[in-house]
């Protein structure tokens, strides 16, 4: 009976399936015996669905045996609900693809996972790695002459000759071979089709000869005919008679200025190769697969913030940004990246919108979609081109020239004048001025005018690095011009402040539909740091915008959601407000396992999407504030015990600076002075504290500080200058500042022990700060009383809740934000107690963070201060426990 009800679940899937789009076969037979409940064709792709009623681990075994079998590229386990009525209660069952997690879906759902399960068929990262092994290959075939030529002919840059380093021209060697390698991969795919001789040719716009060969060879033909080079040129030329300028036209150009040679013709089948068999790779088909490459041998990434979107980020972020209940019908709806990069979002919005619209998986639909709906601008002119391509092979039959990717001017242009990219549409300058700014579409190379056309979809993954870097790779003249721009733009204001990414979060205000438009974006999470110049940015988009999700990885192995950056990272979704949105909570989704494949990423998405992943809602007057705290912790609980103690004020605590002197920051100390040893004091005989070590002794042999009361490290050695008169007194004026309490202004979370130190003379410090109580009758007790505090669970907490979030084990405390530290204003009693404590304790080590169950010294602090100041102990002992095992603390993912 159960078998037979099985069956009846098969059948029924299969329908609801076919419902959606896909073509699904129930029952369907297999050499010897075997049998696949559902198998599901996707472009190619064979995904088996195998499900039990209410029996998990069998269903789950069951795919997985389809996938050691060979009787299918991808697997699913299904376990359907135990009931009899397979054509109702099917609407909703449990999943898993192979490798990955359970989770409760609808149809709606499990059609969406067949499809992106079916792109992942095939390793992307083990394709990729392997297509940049063939490309190094390939590199090392051309000589530094050849690749001068194919960069004559292209359009990779080249630096200044006195900037021209082995490591740059290794990465131009490889922008060559990946441009052709490229070429070789798009014309694999349309080996696939069969191409219609085209009525007009369309290098010339004249008539296609009737006698000119047609259809082109095959890429495999020429890979392996006598001669490479013409093999791929000739076939290469016949196809831009079709289109396809963008992926064939450089690469022509790059092949035909190469010297006939052995060399050339190595250089030329090596990248054949390479594309050749990236295109057998179903990965290769279905992912950016290029731009991941592109961006592992961006040269200029530090420069641009060129950073490359993890496919499973943009899985994530695009399955948040566009919802089924959106109303935008599929032929009005348009969506922009205005910093495209290799179209890895824009990929990711294309395959979200044909699992909500069937009518994107037609041939039609799939063109309206690539030619009318997506629209991308980038800086990079290689970039654009392998957008285009990874878009181009989602459906090969695209018209090129009418897709809207275009490279706007960035640098000078024509007049001279500096142009900034995208962030032109920002402005406003055809108004005012003669001519407009423009780019260049990225098939015909023609000028188009910048317009600010405003989207249902902005989704972006913004360039973002520090100012000083910025338009680096530029030459002197025209980063100054490009800067100068960028503040007439933004008025000099915040924005310009933010390392790029502010002023994207407001350009896509500007591009966004002004009644029902969704900003979604990869931001840095340093941009919740509540620092003015981002609150500002914030503000503005506020005025405007309902922060619906923010979601922020605290999975310690990936805390980023770009693959070559180190720095932590969040998804944001903002969408127009109405009257009944205007006042909503935000939505804080904190990740402790960061997805690492667009499958799970698209599980996520439908988790958060229908309430069943937990979260955080954080009313809208907190964010207006500048209140950002549910991105600094996974534990919800940790959370709400910020939000009591030091938001509804339960503590009665106030800002460090209103109770004491808090600077210099120690940029000073190393500006005015050098470290010396301890026994070469000069004859102002001053010290220092000069490193944050609190694991190892440092090189200079310094004990680590695991005590609260430390000693001093080094001496300071006034360092001379021209002018030494007024050298001398600025260095005089810092000195002054010097003190005996001091807070560390970097804090590697997995290591740290110590969050204040105290010393017997007064110092200054290179990375710690000095505190002052200058109106106190005996500072020195106050002094010890705040050290207490300050290495307390809640001196620790409000401390933590201050740092600025740039990795997720390692925080930055600027200054502004130091003195904003929550602290008691004691009274005598209480700072008597607690200075007594520190007499009695100041020489005992501390644990780490993660070490606090086993701590009785931090217990001790913990204790003391509680007494003195009538706290809840059992409450502070849960929070240090809590603490001790967040994965910023632990450096260890959470358990699940």
């Amino acid at each position: 009976m159960a078998m037979e009800y099985e069956q009846k679940f098969n059948f029924a899937l299969a329908e609801l399936l076919r419902q959606r789009g896909l073509e699904a076969e129930p029952e369907v037979k297999q050499p010897r015996g075997r049998r696949i409940d559902v198998l599901v064709t996707v472009r190619g792709s064979r995904v088996a669905i195998e499900g039990e009623i209410g029996d998990r681990k069998k269903a789950l075994a069951e795919a997985e045996s389809r996938l050691k079998q060979g009787l299918a590229d991808a697997a699913i386990a299904v376990s359907y609900p135990d009931i009899i009525y397979p054509d109702r209660d099917l609407r909703e069952v449990e999943a898993a693809p192979v490798g990955g997690e359970w989770r409760h879906t609808d149809i709606r759902g499990l059609a969406s996972l067949v499809r992106t399960v079916a792109t992942e068929v095939g390793d992307i990262g083990e394709t990729a790695q392997k297509l940049r092994d063939a490309l190094e290959v390939a590199a090392d075939r051309l000589t530094d002459e050849m690749c001068a030529d194919a960069v004559r002919v292209s359009n990779i840059p080249v630096p200044e000759p006195s900037k021209d380093t082995a490591r740059k021209r290794k990465h131009r060697r490889l922008r060559v071979a990946l441009l052709v390698a490229s070429a070789a991969l798009f014309h694999a795919n349309l080996d696939r089709l069969k191409l219609s001789r085209p009525k007009n040719d369309a290098r010339t716009g004249a008539p296609y000869p009737q006698e000119a060969d047609w259809p082109p060879d095959r890429l495999r033909k020429c890979v392996d005919g006598d001669n490479c080079v013409d093999g791929l040129v000739y076939a290469w030329g016949t196809i831009l008679a079709l289109d396809y300028n963008p992926v064939f036209k450089s690469a022509v150009d790059v092949l035909s200025a190469l010297p006939p040679g052995p060399e050339a013709d190595g250089f030329a089948r090596a990248c054949a190769k390479a594309g050749l068999e990236a295109a057998g790779s179903l990965a290769g088909r279905r992912h950016d697969l290029l731009g991941k490459v592109f961006h592992w041998i961006l040269e200029t990434a530090a420069n641009t913030g060129a950073y490359y979107t993890s496919d499973a980020a943009a899985t994530l972020l695009a399955g948040l940004a566009i919802r089924e209940t959106d109303a935008t019908p599929f032929h009005k709806f348009t969506a922009l990246d205005p910093a495209c990069g290799t179209g890895t979002l824009l990929m990711a919005t294309a395959q979200r919108l044909g699992q909500l619209y069937p009518e994107a998986q037609s041939e039609t639909g799939g063109r309206h979609l690539i030619e009318n709906v997506l629209k991308g601008y980038d800086i990079e002119a290689a970039a654009i081109q392998m957008a285009a391509v990874a878009l181009g092979l989602l459906n090969p039959a695209v018209a090129f020239e009418r897709m809207e990717i275009h490279q706007p001017v960035y640098g000078t242009d024509r007049f001279g004048t500096g142009q900034a990219g995208s962030l032109e549409l920002y402005g406003k300058r055809a108004a005012v001025s003669l001519y407009s700014p423009v780019s260049q579409q990225v098939d015909t190379g023609r000028e188009r005018v910048l317009k600010a056309v405003r989207h249902d979809l902005v989704i972006m993954n913004p360039p973002y690095t520090r100012d000083h870097l910025r338009h680096g790779h530029l030459p002197p003249s025209q980063k100054k011009a490009v800067k100068a721009r960028e503040k007439e733009l933004f008025g000099g204001r915040h924005a310009s402040r933010e390392g790029g990414s502010g002023m994207f979060m407001l350009l896509a205000d500007r591009l966004c539909d002004e009644e029902n438009g969704t900003l979604a974006s990869v931001v840095p999470t340093s941009i919740f740091s509540g620092a003015k110049s981002a609150q500002a940015v914030w503000s503005q988009l506020l005025d405007g915008f309902h922060l619906e999700t923010v979601v922020t990885s605290h999975d310690p192995r990936r805390i980023h959601f770009s693959e070559n950056t180190k720095i932590n990272e969040s998804l944001v979704v903002l969408r127009r407000f109405n009257e009944d949105s205007r006042n909503l909570d935000t939505r804080f989704i904190n990740l402790s396992h960061n997805p690492a494949n667009s499958s799970d990423a698209l599980m996520v998405a439908n988790d958060i999407r229908s309430g069943d992943r937990e979260g955080v809602s954080w009313p809208r007057k907190r964010i207006e504030a500048g209140d950002w705290t549910p991105v600094k912790f996974l534990n919800p609980y940790l959370i709400g015990t910020v939000a009591k103690w030091f938001i509804e004020g339960t503590l009665g605590l106030r800002p460090l600076g209103e109770v004491a002197e808090v600077g210099p920051d120690g940029r000073g100390t190393r500006e005015y002075y050098k470290r010396g040893p301890l026994v070469e004091a000069d004859e102002y005989g001053r010290l220092g504290l000069w490193y944050n070590n609190q694991e190892i002794p440092t090189n200079h042999g310094d004990p680590p500080k695991q005590t609260l009361r430390v000693r001093p490290d080094c001496s300071l050695l006034q360092k001379l200058n021209t002018d030494k008169k007024a050298y001398a007194e600025l260095s005089d004026k810092y000195w002054a500042q010097r003190g005996r309490l001091l807070l560390p202004i970097r804090l590697s979370t997995t290591s740290i022990r110590i969050f204040a130190v105290h010393l017997e003379e007064q110092v200054l410090g290179c990375y710690w700060v000095p505190v002052r109580f200058v109106n106190m009758d005996n500072p020195q007790v106050w002094e010890k009383a705040m050290c207490v505090y300050l290495n307390s669970t809640v001196g620790i907490l409000a401390t933590l809740w201050h740092d600025k979030p740039r990795k997720i084990v390692y925080r930055d405390m600027p200054l502004g934000n130091m003195r904003r530290i929550p602290v008691p204003q004691f009274d005598d009693r209480q700072v008597l107690a607690l200075a007594d404590h520190y007499d009695r304790v100041a020489d005992r080590p501390l644990l780490r963070l993660r070490d606090q169950e086993d701590d009785l010294v931090r217990a001790s602090l913990d204790e003391t201060l509680c007494l003195a100041m009538d706290w809840d102990q059992e409450e502070v002992r849960k929070v240090r426990f809590a603490l001790a095992v967040e994965p910023s603390v632990t450096g260890q993912p959470a358990q699940k």
